[in-house]
């Protein structure tokens, strides 16, 4: 970002260096959608536009508790990713969302209309969504900068199933008396993802804090104590 954007920015309690994507549905479901996200490395929907919310993820812990009328459950669960946001709008086209009456919508370009969103206060207004969309139906981010990428999850295990790789290395033992390999394989746990807890979050009194805690966390580092030294690893059922 620019030295005026930045001077400024991280002054705004309001403000956030990221776009997150959360998931929606029980906590079960929201969960297996993460899976999915992570595992495929895309995003996807039917809409045209991939959302994302511009709202800091340390303002949004009573959002996440609040339940939907119609189903008891919250708008999205505190399960998400999210992504550089100047990183969003300079290589992806990340913009946010326009709102206006219904007679501004129909007269809208063509070319606007994936990142228009009617607005009525009476009748329809998810202005609070501080929506930002990317057009298309897809977004890969097998390239994007895992560096620039967090994982939000409400506990440290389902954190450490999300942003933990599992994996088996073939470590062949040799015999040196008689010169037989005997196949072996180690287990590794190394970290994929950035990431925190919900309940690290509420400790921090910006989302520019969130970030700078994520410093010490190095992409491709041992896990195994992580794991096993506090027993907080679960293993998701395929």
């Amino acid at each position: 970002m620019s030295v005026l954007s930045d001077k400024f920015r991280t002054k705004k309690l309001d403000q956030s260096p990221y776009l997150f994507h959360f998931t929606k549905g029980t906590m079960q479901e929201a969960g297996e959608a993460m899976y999915s996200i992570i595992e495929s490395q895309s995003l996807i929907s039917k809409k045209g536009y991939i959302s994302f919310t511009a709202s800091p993820i340390t303002s949004l812990k009573k959002f996440f508790e609040t339940p939907v009328y119609r189903t008891g459950l919250p708008m999205y669960q505190p399960i998400g990713i999210g992504f550089s946001r100047d990183l969003l709008v300079q290589n992806y086209g990340a913009r946010n969302v326009i709102y206006c009456s219904k007679s501004e919508y129909q007269e809208m370009p063509e070319h606007l209309l994936w990142r228009t969103e009617r607005l009525d206060v009476d009748e329809y207004d998810f202005e609070y969504l501080r929506e930002w969309r990317i057009q298309g139906e897809k977004f890969d981010f097998y390239t994007f900068p895992k560096e620039h990428i967090i994982i939000i999850a409400p506990t440290k295990g389902d954190l450490n199933n999300f942003v933990i790789k599992h994996d088996m290395i073939f470590n062949p033992v040799v015999d040196y008396i008689n010169g037989d390999i005997e196949p072996d394989w180690d287990e590794i746990f190394v970290r994929n993802y950035k990431g925190l807890t919900m309940l690290e979050v509420a400790e921090k009194p910006d989302d520019y804090a969130v970030s700078a805690s994520t410093i010490t966390q190095i992409l491709g580092e041992d896990m195994t104590d992580e794991i096993f030294g506090t027993s907080l690893y679960v293993s998701r059922s395929k």
